[in-house]
């Protein structure tokens, strides 16, 4: 009899499992998420971030997030929905949080904690436009592709070094990966490369660990990252790109026409430019009709114009333009600002008959450094090296700089590997420009004052 209950009672505890799973039928199939990528804190302001994550499988996910590693205050955030349709990839909004307050993360993939021993952190902005002093790394072209080829032993570790820096945030410039693809699903692995640990042979672990989960970042992309090597306007898959790019990067808002983007920070603006999305083709004429910056005619829902009047708004000391590609004519790059001298000639005469003065440009693509305090660059300009690629140089040769230049002496020569560092200085108001190697040692420096 005892057993015939038994039985009874199995029974009825699978059939309530069964309609259990029929009434919720992701409620079972979820218990196995888990955290694949992520967190990446971007679009960071006074009172908010944005925050990327992504799962193994659909899933809700959360973040609580504290001031104090003793969590005696955690708050916990809205939760989101990872579903296929976007790669199981969502974006954590935090907002009401303090300026300059170093914040700690917890992700929770259905309400499971997926933190380990150490919590990833960042730091919020400051509160006004007051000045400030500050710390910007600056980290061009990853050599995701290039860096396959080199040994396991030849590793770098300009992210050790870069981290070390201890930046208030950090700028990934263009070609952040140098595969040229042209699948929605070959664009998402380029970030997933970039995001994993541990990563292939272990070449991207630093950069995860001690860039991704210790500071804030803004990144925007150049050919490789958009979509072929020098493509411009006319790249038939951008629209996958720009995709991917919101599924994957926490970007500062954007339009639909491409990736300009702004910020502040203190007493300084930042305009990252797109040289791609609106680009003529490089062949065309020099002529009034050739545009780097609106090939497509936007007018006034145009990045020249946004850029031009961003400028002349401007109330900060300092404005920096980061380009992906080099300003520098002496440069000799056939997808460089060389190429348009016509839309170069009117940004720089704008910007120098309206007087706007703390203009700094920030460069990469050549795959080398270079300081120039406006000689050859009409402004002062940091080209930056890339952190970890496997030859330097992508020009036959670096042309002018009036503070030097760091390569190998020879285009696909021996690496020249580094990064940028930027100090924004309070008293006296000056910015120091350092082009650094991937041992953390200084190659280039240059100072720009008020």
């Amino acid at each position: 009899m005892r057993f015939y209950n038994a039985l009874a009672i199995g029974i009825c505890f699978c059939v309530f499992l069964g309609l259990l799973t029929l009434s919720h039928p992701a409620r079972l199939a979820a218990s196995s998420a888990r955290l694949t990528h992520g967190p990446v804190v971007g679009a960071v302001t006074a009172t908010g971030a944005r925050v990327f994550a992504r799962t193994s499988e659909p899933a809700e996910v959360a973040l609580r997030y504290s001031s104090t590693l003793d969590w005696s205050a955690a708050q916990t955030s809205v939760t989101q929905q990872t579903a296929g349709e976007h790669d199981f990839t969502t974006m954590i909004p935090l907002t009401g949080l303090e300026p300059s307050t170093v914040y700690y993360l917890e992700v929770l993939v259905n309400g499971v904690s997926q933190s380990g021993p150490s919590y990833p952190r960042f730091k919020t902005f400051p509160a006004s436009n007051a000045p400030a002093s500050f710390r910007v790394v600056v980290l061009n072209d990853f050599g995701e592709n290039g860096s396959s080829k080199r040994p396991v032993s030849e590793k770098v570790h300009t992210f050790t070094h870069a981290a070390a820096e201890n930046p208030d945030f950090v700028i990934i410039g263009g070609d952040f990966g140098h595969h040229n693809m042209s699948t929605l699903e070959d664009k998402r692995q380029q970030f997933k490369n970039l995001y994993s640990i541990p990563s292939p042979a272990g070449r991207y672990t630093e950069f995860v660990r001690k860039i991704l989960f210790k500071y804030p970042v803004v990144h925007m992309w150049d050919d490789h990252d958009f979509g072929d090597n020098n493509s411009d306007k006319n790249y038939p898959f951008k629209q996958l790109s720009y995709q991917a790019l919101n599924e994957y990067f926490p970007v500062y808002p954007l339009t639909p026409y491409g990736d300009w983007q702004k910020f502040s920070y203190a007493n300084a603006d930042f305009f990252l430019l797109d040289s791609r999305s609106q680009r003529d083709p490089n062949g065309d004429p020099n002529d009034p009709l050739k545009s780097m910056l609106d090939g497509n005619n936007l007018g006034s829902a145009g990045q020249l114009e946004w850029l031009e009047q961003g400028l002349a708004t401007s109330t900060a000391a300092w404005k920096f333009i980061v380009t992906p590609v080099t300003f520098n004519t002496s440069l000799k790059k056939p997808d460089s600002w060389r190429r348009f001298r016509y839309e170069r000639g009117i940004l720089v005469d704008f910007i120098k008959s309206h007087s706007i003065t703390g203009v700094i440009l920030i460069s990469g693509d050549a795959h080398i450094g270079g300081l120039d305090d406006g000689t050859n660059s009409d402004f002062p300009e940091m080209l930056v090296p890339g952190p970890n690629l496997w030859r330097c140089a992508t020009a036959s040769r670096p042309g002018k700089w009036s503070h030097g230049y760091y390569w190998s002496g020879e285009p696909n020569g021996p690496p020249c590997n580094g990064y940028g560092l930027i100090t924004v200085s309070d008293s006296p108001a000056r910015v120091e420009l350092s082009v650094k190697d991937n041992n953390g040692i200084t190659r280039l420096n240059m100072m720009v004052n008020r």
